[in-house]
């Protein structure tokens, strides 16, 4: 029999969900990383993504202010460390040092993302919606990175936590 659930109940009938980093350029040129599962393909072609963010984080200003984030699904190497990323501020801290997430970039990207990644999507934002307490930023795919020997890890049970999923 069907019962009325709430969101958060929905969120863990629907798990898993593609778990991934964001990676934003703050304002001493310094990234951010942000864990969320709330992104999606949008189009192709052209190639874009969609995430949606707080709006009390930082990732948002970043992103309307640079123009530039990453979105990245990280592997099973990495996977507790971009877990705690969900658990902390980047108005705090450096959550890659912190957290043990290493960075790469490339001379022409133009932002850095995390290493140990299955795939790592470059977007320059193309246009954002504003909604009550969350923004949908829409970014143009610029380049993607991707490695088929990484297992990316997923979120799992409502976002209780992450691990592969095979």
């Amino acid at each position: 029999m069907k019962t009325e659930i709430s969101l958060g109940q929905a969120e863990k009938l629907s798990s898993p969900n593609p778990f991934a980093l964001v990676s934003s350029i703050k304002e001493d040129g310094s990234t951010n990383l942000m864990a969320l599962s709330w992104w999606t393909y949008v189009s192709n072609p052209p190639a874009l993504v969609a995430i949606a963010t707080s709006n009390k984080g930082m990732t948002g200003a970043n992103i309307k202010a640079r123009e530039y984030f990453a979105v990245s699904m990280v592997g099973e190497e990495i996977a507790e460390a971009a877990f705690r990323c969900g658990t902390a501020h980047g108005f705090d801290m450096d959550k890659a040092a912190e957290f043990g997430v290493p960075l790469v970039k490339e001379a022409d990207d133009p932002v850095a993302y995390p290493a140990c990644s299955r795939i790592n999507i470059i977007c320059k934002l193309k246009q954002f919606v504003d909604l009550d307490d969350h923004t949908i930023y829409i970014g143009e795919v610029v380049k993607v990175y991707g490695d088929e020997d990484i297992d990316a890890v997923y979120a799992i049970n409502g976002y209780g936590g992450v691990k592969t999923v095979k």
